[in-house]
């Protein structure tokens, strides 16, 4: 009973272990074509100025990119109500729906901001001025 129970649940299987065999393919060859470049770029003393300058002035101000996430998110949430306020008054639906895609925009650019914010917050460490 339990070669049939781990024979079908290998069939069942069968599909996922594909799926990842492929990706596994599809990455190792995507290291080997893109490794030099990727290299050259985490080489370059260009690249890791620019890294080390956006650390050091993001470092004394950890809680910007949450602020500025959480006011895009506001942003949006305001925009959106006015536009659906303003197509139910106009009865414009069919071309207005359009002007919806800005605040979701909005929203989605702000949670990106304000996740990559408290993502950044921890690393940086504390600030010049909390010392």
């Amino acid at each position: 009973m339990k070669r049939i129970a781990g024979g079908l649940a290998r069939l069942i299987l069968l599909p996922l272990y594909l799926v990842v065999g492929a990706a596994r393919l599809l990455w190792a060859g995507l290291r080997v074509a893109l490794g030099p470049v990727l290299r050259r770029v985490d080489r370059s003393p260009r690249f890791g100025g620019v890294i080390t300058a956006l650390s050091s002035s993001i470092a004394p101000q950890r809680g910007v990119p949450l602020l500025v996430g959480a006011g895009l998110v506001v942003l949006s949430f305001g925009i959106s109500g006015l536009l659906v306020i303003l197509l139910v008054e106009t009865g414009h639906f069919d071309s207005g729906l359009y002007w919806l895609c800005i605040p979701a925009a909005l929203l989605h650019l702000g949670v990106l901001t304000g996740f990559v914010g408290i993502m950044l917050a921890v690393p940086l460490g504390q600030g010049y001025r909390d010392r």
